[in-house]
């Protein structure tokens, strides 16, 4: 199956969590309609390698994939360096602009200079930085060359300055095309860029007025909202390598967490396009509105059921896609499979960690039962269902998850227990028990 990818933060295992305080992972969502990824492995090695030239970017450390009927799944790992034990934690707005010039590789002489605010500083110097285009930076205080601060806070650059930078990244051949919203680098068509200009336009809309029709005003994007379209899968491939690893052939599209792209290609199945366009831009609108929080806990059956909840093509419409929350047929087929063989913790094990994801041998029905749970969530607890949100969002950057404390944070907010709570779940779902 092909599929799309989103850069997820997570946890390091706690041998690795003492020395790090950090482990990001790249995790593979489902499309509606299409099949969903396999599973999740915790990346162990931080310390990033293999970069285009002149670009510093995390390499792809494990993979895994498989086969199931026509299509490909698999998802892939990235590891960005480790900041040593995390010290202090600040707001999602520093007061202070640091610059900072800083060797992101231990193998490689090539320095950067960066501006941005420390989100995150270690008492032996290291900090987790957020540059003014929105990337994230880890900075090892053996490779820190120096740093400036003031009291100024930080600026964002603009569309016209992302566009430079990227053009000045990217291959020869690449042009800008620019929305209301978004930044788009590509050397494909103009119709076609104008195509998907128009359908980030339709989700940036679709995505605001769905929230702010449920009371919540989100605000709009600190940073320009960027996305890089290739002409075809080769050159997208060439490109994506260093961020994806060998999978890169059977990957169609990703938002990445650290550089805050999206990055994708042509492709002429409208379904698979339009779902991992609609899923990726999701996970983009979502971390940039305040909505979530890229170092925050974000459970993986939050992320991936909010984004496959959001994502239903509608090829009957002109850039197709029209309908938020419609039912996910694949996965609903998939969940009604599930239930024939359930366990009776499996609210519980969903829940209380993303290891399910994480396994090739359940990720198909965890994703299944994510969008499902999302799904009920939505349609019969909206109120408490963004209460838990705002939570998740407001909490530390960078902790541990506890199991217990995650299932217990979900029980204070939808204010039962899990067991209650399942039985209704169930009971709400098997209405559309007969749906194909």
């Amino acid at each position: 199956m092909e599929t799309r990818m989103q850069i997820c933060w997570e946890r390091a295992l706690p041998t690795a969590q003492a020395q790090t305080g950090l482990e990001p992972a790249i995790g593979l969502e489902p499309a509606i309609g299409l099949e969903p990824a396999i599973g999740l492995e915790p990346a162990i090695s931080l310390e990033p390698s293999g970069t285009r030239p002149g670009v510093a970017r995390p390499s792809t450390r494990r993979c895994v994939v498989r086969e199931t009927g026509a299509w490909m799944v698999r998802i892939a790992l990235v590891a960005v360096c480790a900041i040593g034990a995390v010290g202090t934690v600040g707001g999602p707005h520093a007061a202070a602009v640091e610059r900072v010039v800083f060797r992101p590789y231990p193998d490689s002489q090539e320095t950067l200079d960066v501006v941005g605010e420390a989100l995150v500083r270690v008492p032996s110097g290291g900090m987790l930085l957020m540059a003014d285009d929105g990337q994230l930076w880890t900075v090892q205080p053996e490779r820190l060359i120096s740093r400036k601060s003031d009291n100024q806070p930080l600026v964002p650059i603009d569309h016209h300055e992302a566009a430079q930078r990227l053009l000045a990244e990217l291959p020869a051949g690449f042009q800008v095309h620019h929305t209301a919203n978004y930044v788009i680098c590509h050397n494909t068509p103009e119709e076609y860029v104008s195509w998907v200009g128009g359908l980030f336009e339709q989700i940036h809309q679709g995505f605001y007025t769905y929230w702010k029709n449920k009371g919540r005003k989100l605000p709009k994007a600190e940073f320009p909202l960027v996305a890089v379209v290739f002409a075809d899968q080769k050159s997208f491939a060439e490109y994506a390598r260093p961020e994806v690893g060998e999978l890169v052939n059977s990957v169609i599209g990703y938002y990445h967490l650290q550089t805050n792209r999206m990055t994708t290609y042509y492709l002429k199945d409208n379904e698979r396009r339009v779902a991992t366009l609609v899923h990726e831009a999701v996970h983009q609108l979502a971390y940039n509105s305040g909505l979530q929080r890229r170092m925050a806990d974000n459970p993986y059956w939050v992320s991936e059921g909010l984004a496959t909840y959001f994502e239903s093509p509608d090829l009957n419409s002109v850039r197709g896609w029209r309908n938020i929350g419609a039912i996910n047929t694949v996965n609903l087929a998939r969940f009604n499979a599930y239930l024939r063989k359930r366990p009776r913790d499996s609210l519980t094990t969903l829940i209380r960690d993303d290891s399910r994801f994480r396994n090739p041998a359940e990720a198909t029905f965890a994703y299944a039962e994510a969008w499902a749970l999302n799904y009920f969530l939505l349609r019969t607890r909206e109120e408490q269902y963004l209460k838990y949100l705002d939570e998740l969002a407001e909490g530390p950057l960078m902790s541990e998850p506890d199991p217990r404390a995650r299932v217990q944070a979900f029980q204070d907010a939808f204010e039962t227990d899990l067991e209650t709570l399942d039985r209704q779940f169930l009971l709400y779902m098997n209405r559309y028990g007969r749906r194909r």
